[in-house]
Protein backbone atom coordinates (compact mmCIF):
# COMPACT_ATOMS: atom_id res chain seq x y z
CA UNK A 1 0.00 0.00 0.00
CA UNK A 2 1.21 3.19 -0.79
CA UNK A 3 2.53 6.07 1.69
CA UNK A 4 -0.08 8.54 0.46
CA UNK A 5 -3.05 5.97 1.60
CA UNK A 6 -1.87 5.07 4.96
CA UNK A 7 -1.57 8.96 5.66
CA UNK A 8 -5.50 9.23 4.07
CA UNK A 9 -6.01 6.31 6.24
CA UNK A 10 -4.55 7.79 9.56
CA UNK A 11 -6.24 11.23 9.17
CA UNK A 12 -9.31 9.91 8.42
CA UNK A 13 -9.19 7.83 11.74
CA UNK A 14 -7.94 10.59 13.30
CA UNK A 15 -11.13 12.61 12.39
CA UNK A 16 -13.53 10.07 12.98
CA UNK A 17 -11.90 8.93 16.26
CA UNK A 18 -14.81 10.45 18.65
CA UNK A 19 -14.18 8.47 22.23
CA UNK A 20 -10.67 9.69 22.50
CA UNK A 21 -11.27 9.42 26.85
CA UNK A 22 -13.68 6.92 26.30
CA UNK A 23 -16.49 9.34 26.14
CA UNK A 24 -19.75 7.85 24.51
CA UNK A 25 -18.85 4.34 25.59
CA UNK A 26 -22.05 3.64 28.06
CA UNK A 27 -20.77 0.48 29.39
CA UNK A 28 -18.77 0.55 32.28
CA UNK A 29 -17.02 -2.20 31.54
CA UNK A 30 -15.85 -0.80 28.53
CA UNK A 31 -15.32 2.83 29.90
CA UNK A 32 -12.83 1.56 32.14
CA UNK A 33 -10.48 -0.77 29.78
CA UNK A 34 -10.40 2.65 28.34
CA UNK A 35 -9.73 4.20 31.55
CA UNK A 36 -7.26 1.44 32.59
CA UNK A 37 -5.79 -0.22 29.43
CA UNK A 38 -5.24 2.18 26.70
CA UNK A 39 -4.77 5.30 28.09
CA UNK A 40 -2.57 4.48 30.88
CA UNK A 41 0.93 5.15 31.06
CA UNK A 42 2.25 4.03 34.74
CA UNK A 43 4.97 1.39 33.65
CA UNK A 44 5.32 -2.05 34.82
CA UNK A 45 9.10 -3.04 35.65
CA UNK A 46 8.76 -5.65 33.62
CA UNK A 47 8.63 -3.17 30.89
CA UNK A 48 11.97 -1.83 30.96
CA UNK A 49 13.52 -5.52 31.08
CA UNK A 50 11.49 -6.15 27.91
CA UNK A 51 13.33 -3.10 26.36
CA UNK A 52 16.32 -3.93 27.31
CA UNK A 53 15.92 -7.08 25.52
CA UNK A 54 14.94 -5.31 22.39
CA UNK A 55 18.03 -2.73 22.65
CA UNK A 56 20.19 -5.68 22.64
CA UNK A 57 18.53 -7.20 19.71
CA UNK A 58 19.16 -3.96 17.76
CA UNK A 59 22.72 -4.16 18.20
CA UNK A 60 22.62 -7.70 16.88
CA UNK A 61 24.76 -7.84 14.07
CA UNK A 62 24.33 -11.19 13.45
CA UNK A 63 22.31 -12.87 9.75
CA UNK A 64 20.23 -15.28 9.98
CA UNK A 65 18.21 -16.96 6.81
CA UNK A 66 14.20 -15.80 7.01
CA UNK A 67 11.22 -17.93 6.17
CA UNK A 68 8.43 -15.95 5.32
CA UNK A 69 5.38 -18.38 4.55
CA UNK A 70 3.38 -15.49 3.76
CA UNK A 71 5.35 -13.93 0.86
CA UNK A 72 7.37 -18.11 0.15
CA UNK A 73 10.52 -16.50 0.07
CA UNK A 74 13.26 -16.95 1.87
CA UNK A 75 15.65 -14.06 2.16
CA UNK A 76 18.91 -13.45 4.76
CA UNK A 77 18.65 -10.42 6.80
CA UNK A 78 20.45 -8.96 10.06
CA UNK A 79 18.80 -9.54 13.14
CA UNK A 80 19.08 -5.72 14.38
CA UNK A 81 17.24 -4.98 10.92
CA UNK A 82 14.25 -7.29 12.63
CA UNK A 83 14.42 -6.08 15.96
CA UNK A 84 14.13 -2.03 14.06
CA UNK A 85 11.67 -2.31 11.89
CA UNK A 86 9.09 -5.22 12.85
CA UNK A 87 9.01 -5.81 16.12
CA UNK A 88 5.60 -4.89 18.11
CA UNK A 89 6.18 -1.50 19.62
CA UNK A 90 7.06 -0.47 23.10
CA UNK A 91 2.94 1.06 23.35
CA UNK A 92 1.53 -1.93 21.70
CA UNK A 93 3.08 -4.41 23.78
CA UNK A 94 2.42 -2.50 26.88
CA UNK A 95 -1.08 -2.43 25.96
CA UNK A 96 -1.36 -5.99 25.26
CA UNK A 97 0.36 -6.19 28.83
CA UNK A 98 -2.35 -4.05 30.73
CA UNK A 99 -5.11 -5.48 28.74
CA UNK A 100 -4.48 -9.12 29.82
CA UNK A 101 -3.91 -8.27 33.14
CA UNK A 102 -6.70 -5.86 34.01
CA UNK A 103 -9.21 -8.64 32.37
CA UNK A 104 -7.48 -11.10 34.04
CA UNK A 105 -7.41 -13.46 30.91
CA UNK A 106 -4.82 -16.86 31.23
CA UNK A 107 -4.75 -19.13 27.87
CA UNK A 108 -3.09 -16.94 25.85
CA UNK A 109 -2.31 -17.60 21.89
CA UNK A 110 0.10 -15.54 20.03
CA UNK A 111 -0.13 -15.56 16.27
CA UNK A 112 3.35 -14.12 14.90
CA UNK A 113 6.09 -14.69 17.10
CA UNK A 114 9.26 -12.66 15.51
CA UNK A 115 11.84 -12.44 18.10
CA UNK A 116 9.84 -12.48 21.07
CA UNK A 117 9.19 -9.04 22.09
CA UNK A 118 5.42 -8.95 21.39
CA UNK A 119 5.35 -12.46 22.90
CA UNK A 120 7.36 -11.52 26.51
CA UNK A 121 4.73 -8.22 27.15
CA UNK A 122 1.64 -11.01 26.49
CA UNK A 123 3.21 -13.48 28.63
CA UNK A 124 4.97 -11.66 31.89
CA UNK A 125 2.02 -10.13 33.78
CA UNK A 126 1.72 -13.50 35.50
CA UNK A 127 4.12 -17.07 35.79
CA UNK A 128 0.92 -18.61 35.62
CA UNK A 129 -0.59 -17.41 32.61
CA UNK A 130 -0.14 -19.77 30.03
CA UNK A 131 1.13 -18.79 26.62
CA UNK A 132 1.68 -20.54 23.23
CA UNK A 133 3.49 -18.19 20.42
CA UNK A 134 3.54 -19.57 16.84
CA UNK A 135 6.18 -18.84 14.29
CA UNK A 136 7.33 -20.22 11.05
CA UNK A 137 10.53 -19.43 10.75
CA UNK A 138 12.74 -21.87 12.70
CA UNK A 139 15.56 -19.63 13.07
CA UNK A 140 13.70 -16.70 14.21
CA UNK A 141 12.18 -18.90 16.87
CA UNK A 142 15.10 -19.71 18.29
CA UNK A 143 16.71 -16.04 19.23
CA UNK A 144 12.81 -15.58 20.55
CA UNK A 145 13.59 -18.74 22.72
CA UNK A 146 16.91 -16.75 23.68
CA UNK A 147 14.92 -13.77 24.66
CA UNK A 148 12.57 -15.56 26.67
CA UNK A 149 15.49 -17.62 28.59
CA UNK A 150 16.88 -14.12 29.58
CA UNK A 151 13.67 -12.82 31.14
CA UNK A 152 13.30 -15.73 32.60
CA UNK A 153 9.94 -16.47 31.45
CA UNK A 154 9.08 -20.26 31.38
CA UNK A 155 5.51 -20.06 30.80
CA UNK A 156 5.74 -19.86 26.88
CA UNK A 157 5.61 -22.96 24.67
CA UNK A 158 6.70 -21.87 21.02
CA UNK A 159 5.87 -23.53 17.91
CA UNK A 160 7.16 -23.67 14.87
CA UNK A 161 6.02 -24.43 11.35
CA UNK A 162 3.31 -22.91 8.89
CA UNK A 163 0.96 -21.55 11.14
CA UNK A 164 -1.95 -22.94 8.45
CA UNK A 165 -0.87 -26.13 9.43
CA UNK A 166 -0.24 -25.72 13.31
CA UNK A 167 -3.21 -23.27 14.47
CA UNK A 168 -5.13 -26.35 15.49
CA UNK A 169 -2.66 -28.10 17.42
CA UNK A 170 -2.25 -24.80 19.24
CA UNK A 171 -5.97 -23.82 19.93
CA UNK A 172 -6.42 -28.01 21.04
CA UNK A 173 -3.47 -27.57 23.69
CA UNK A 174 -5.04 -24.55 25.06
CA UNK A 175 -8.50 -26.20 25.13
CA UNK A 176 -10.46 -22.37 26.01
CA UNK A 177 -8.18 -19.98 24.71
CA UNK A 178 -9.09 -16.18 26.78
CA UNK A 179 -6.58 -13.97 24.18
CA UNK A 180 -5.08 -13.97 21.16
CA UNK A 181 -3.07 -11.43 18.79
CA UNK A 182 -2.45 -11.99 15.62
CA UNK A 183 0.79 -10.19 13.86
CA UNK A 184 1.11 -13.03 10.99
CA UNK A 185 0.50 -13.41 6.84
CA UNK A 186 -0.98 -9.80 6.67
CA UNK A 187 -3.33 -10.30 3.87
CA UNK A 188 -7.06 -10.95 3.75
CA UNK A 189 -7.80 -14.78 3.24
CA UNK A 190 -5.33 -15.65 6.08
CA UNK A 191 -6.58 -13.18 8.47
CA UNK A 192 -10.16 -14.05 8.33
CA UNK A 193 -9.03 -17.60 7.70
CA UNK A 194 -7.38 -17.37 11.52
CA UNK A 195 -9.98 -15.67 12.64
CA UNK A 196 -12.45 -18.64 11.88
CA UNK A 197 -10.29 -21.15 13.05
CA UNK A 198 -10.29 -19.89 16.80
CA UNK A 199 -13.83 -19.08 17.16
CA UNK A 200 -14.82 -22.88 18.17
CA UNK A 201 -11.54 -22.54 20.77
CA UNK A 202 -12.41 -19.16 22.21
CA UNK A 203 -13.72 -18.69 25.83
CA UNK A 204 -16.94 -16.73 26.39
CA UNK A 205 -15.47 -13.63 27.42
CA UNK A 206 -12.17 -13.77 25.01
CA UNK A 207 -10.31 -11.22 23.64
CA UNK A 208 -9.15 -10.97 20.10
CA UNK A 209 -6.35 -8.24 18.98
CA UNK A 210 -5.61 -7.72 15.31
CA UNK A 211 -2.05 -6.17 14.57
CA UNK A 212 -1.65 -3.10 11.59
CA UNK A 213 -5.73 -3.51 10.61
CA UNK A 214 -4.77 -0.44 8.27
CA UNK A 215 -1.26 -1.76 7.22
CA UNK A 216 -2.60 -2.50 3.46
CA UNK A 217 -6.53 -2.62 1.95
CA UNK A 218 -6.71 -6.16 2.27
CA UNK A 219 -6.02 -5.92 6.03
CA UNK A 220 -8.52 -3.07 6.35
CA UNK A 221 -10.84 -5.35 4.47
CA UNK A 222 -10.50 -8.30 7.04
CA UNK A 223 -11.12 -5.49 10.04
CA UNK A 224 -14.39 -4.65 8.58
CA UNK A 225 -15.71 -8.12 7.66
CA UNK A 226 -14.07 -9.53 11.49
CA UNK A 227 -15.75 -6.71 13.56
CA UNK A 228 -18.90 -7.49 11.97
CA UNK A 229 -19.30 -11.07 12.85
CA UNK A 230 -22.48 -12.15 14.76
CA UNK A 231 -20.51 -13.68 17.67
CA UNK A 232 -18.71 -10.63 18.21
CA UNK A 233 -19.85 -8.13 21.07
CA UNK A 234 -17.46 -5.44 20.79
CA UNK A 235 -14.76 -3.35 18.61
CA UNK A 236 -12.29 -0.99 19.77
CA UNK A 237 -10.53 0.34 16.25
CA UNK A 238 -6.98 1.74 17.71
CA UNK A 239 -5.93 2.59 13.96
CA UNK A 240 -2.58 0.45 14.76
CA UNK A 241 -4.68 -2.01 16.77
CA UNK A 242 -7.99 -3.89 16.27
CA UNK A 243 -9.81 -5.64 19.39
CA UNK A 244 -12.97 -7.34 19.39
CA UNK A 245 -14.37 -8.65 22.83
CA UNK A 246 -16.82 -11.11 22.99
CA UNK A 247 -18.37 -10.15 26.48
CA UNK A 248 -22.20 -11.71 26.15
CA UNK A 249 -22.61 -8.91 28.89
CA UNK A 250 -22.81 -6.17 26.46
CA UNK A 251 -24.32 -5.14 23.46
CA UNK A 252 -22.67 -4.54 20.08
CA UNK A 253 -20.37 -1.95 19.89
CA UNK A 254 -18.05 -0.65 17.32
CA UNK A 255 -15.46 2.26 18.77
CA UNK A 256 -12.74 4.39 17.07
CA UNK A 257 -10.15 5.28 19.72
CA UNK A 258 -7.37 7.50 19.26
CA UNK A 259 -4.08 5.83 20.58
Amino acid sequence: MSYFLRVYYYVVHFLTARNRRGHGIHSPWLFQIVQSVVLEKIPFYIFSDIEKQRAKLVRNSSVIEKTDFGTGKNKSVRIGRIAATSLCSPRKGQLLYRLINHLNLNNLLELGTSLGISTAYIASSSKNRKCITLEGCPNTANIARKTFEELNLTNIEIITGNINNTIHSACAKLSCIDFVYIDANHSYEATVTYFEQLLPFLSERAVVVFDDIYWSKQMKNAWQTIKMHPKINATFDLYQLGIVFFNPDIHSNHFKLRF
